[in-house]
């Protein structure tokens, strides 16, 4: 999957993403929750899992859609 960069000082412009992860990110650190091929459906669960949230509070909890970087040769 192609997808272009959010700064132009990230170099290069197209960077190779393996999909998008879905995370949920407290007070106490970050894990996460799932990956999808395509950044859509990573934030349809994303609302989702917000919906539910607001109907069974369990402390602060926010979900983030990420892009989840593939295995590159230059690192």
């Amino acid at each position: 999957m192609l997808a272009f960069a959010r700064d132009a000082g990230q170099g290069g412009g197209v960077v190779n993403e393996d999909g998008f992860s879905v995370m949920a990110v407290t007070l106490f650190g970050k894990w996460e929750v799932a990956r999808f091929p395509t950044r859509e459906q990573a934030e349809w669960r994303v609302r989702e899992l917000r919906a539910e949230s607001e109907r069974s509070p369990r402390g602060h909890l926010e979900y983030v859609v990420r892009p989840v970087e593939g295995k590159s040769e230059n690192r």
